[in-house]
């Protein structure tokens, strides 16, 4: 039986512009709206190495701090900059298995829009270096 129309789910990769991207109500029918979804797609990706760059600055400059040595261990557990941290991890944490999910819809333009965004966001925020 073969079904037509939304939602789109190819099981294999494709360069098909009839795709279906995260929900079954978000369905990409025509090459202007696939470039407009990539366009979004490179922008959550540079946003990701963007946040993994702000958690690696919070942390150096935290780390900085002469009065953490005296702290206990509760009380750094549950300061403003930990839990600031934490979510930021998650926010991390969930737009990396977005970004994972719309690799995973086998479409090879969202895979590419995945890829340049993560790497662009790597070219500007990845050299991290360490100063003395």
């Amino acid at each position: 039986m073969k079904i037509s129309g939304p939602p789109f789910m190819h099981m294999w990769f494709h360069t098909k512009t009839q795709d279906t991207v995260l929900f079954k109500t978000w369905n990409v029918t025509d090459t202007p709206t696939m470039v407009w979804v990539c366009c979004i797609i490179v922008v959550a990706g540079i946003l990701l190495e963007l946040i993994k760059f702000l958690r690696w600055k919070i942390e150096k400059w935290h780390k900085n701090r002469d009065e953490l040595v005296s702290r206990s261990y509760i009380s750094r557990l549950f300061s403003p900059i930990h839990i600031g941290q934490t979510i930021l991890f998650m926010v991390q944490l969930s737009f990396s298995y977005i970004l994972m999910l719309l690799f995973m819809t086998f479409s090879v333009w969202l895979g590419i829009a995945v890829v340049v965004g993560l790497g662009i966001g790597y070219l500007a925020f990845g050299a991290r270096m360490e100063q003395s």
